[in-house]
């Protein structure tokens, strides 16, 4: 591992006005399976790595590498899952942004890459709900939906490339009769069902990878706001009340940090995301 801050100078930082904060009011923090709640950083620690944000990059790194035998510790300013990660459409999709791009410009070496780590997510989420018995309402199928004749030619070309690529799972094309046999609307010219996709419940799942991270030995600190990292040969990550120093820091987190703005404050950006869950509606007002 290599350090991520390696300046001799420090960097000094005022506390953040933070307000510590539970899980928002959700469907998902409403249905958690197993509640937990992980103590506060006080006093101080040594590990090989510090982990600041306990969202899907921060505990599934950690989990990676409590497996691989590394002493890791999780600092998250409010609950595991607090942002993006417990709150999400919870979609397993395949799918990067702009790999069309890509391949055209790295060739078929890059289009085989981007094939690849379309599918890796997958993977590793099927196989550490089995392997670590997490509870996070795991369902496989997908159907992506054309409201135009222009965006199913879309979908028709996407099914072209999995049957080129030998794609193993079930997938199929919809007609219009089909689709909206399916669900129960005519909106659509058709659609693409992908059996490899699927849904979950994104806050039980990224919980679900804390418990396991803990089991194997990381330590994993909730409602400890890092307020400054001290640069040198080995960096201090501080909060209020403790501190952690780590050889390699690892910052897993988006538009919520405010460290290294000098670095990264221009690398981020907001994106809304709006989700509703009803209660058990009437069959007329489904219709």
């Amino acid at each position: 591992m290599t350090q991520v801050h390696s300046q001799a100078s420090q960097q000094q930082a005022k506390p953040h006005p933070w307000q510590l904060q539970e899980h928002t009011s959700s469907y998902y923090a409403a249905t958690i399976r197993q509640p937990v709640q992980y103590p506060a950083l006080e006093g101080g620690q040594r590990v090989d790595i510090c982990i600041i944000g306990g969202g899907f990059t921060g505990i599934a790194s950690a989990l990676t590498l409590a497996e691989r035998g590394y002493k890791v510790a999780v600092v998250e300013a409010n609950r595991i899952g607090w942002g993006a990660s417990g709150r999400n459409g919870g979609q397993m999709i395949g799918g990067i942004s702009g790999e069309g791009k890509i391949a055209k410009r790295f060739g078929k070496q890059g289009a085989d890459a981007m094939w690849e780590a379309r599918w890796r997510g997958h993977e590793i989420i099927i196989d550490r709900v089995a392997k670590y018995a997490i509870e996070c309402d795991l369902k496989s199928g997908y159907i992506d939906v054309a409201s135009k004749e222009r965006q199913f030619h879309d979908l028709m070309a996407e099914f072209a490339t999995l049957q080129a690529r030998n794609f193993p799972w079930e997938c199929r094309l919809l007609t219009r009769e089909e689709t909206c046999d399916t669900l129960g609307t005519s909106a659509y010219v058709g659609g693409l069902v992908n059996m490899r996709n699927g849904h979950l419940h994104p806050l039980n799942l990224v919980l679900g990878e804390a418990r396991a991270a803990q089991q194997l030995g990381a330590l994993i600190f909730e409602q400890s706001p890092v307020i400054n990292i001290r640069h040198g040969s080995t960096p201090r990550v501080e909060t209020a009340q403790g501190y952690l120093d780590a050889d390699t820091v690892v910052l897993a987190g988006h538009v919520f940090h405010r460290l290294e703005q000098q670095r990264l404050g221009g690398s981020t950006f907001q994106a809304g995301s709006f989700i509703i869950a009803t209660e058990p509606l009437p069959e007329e007002v489904r219709r």
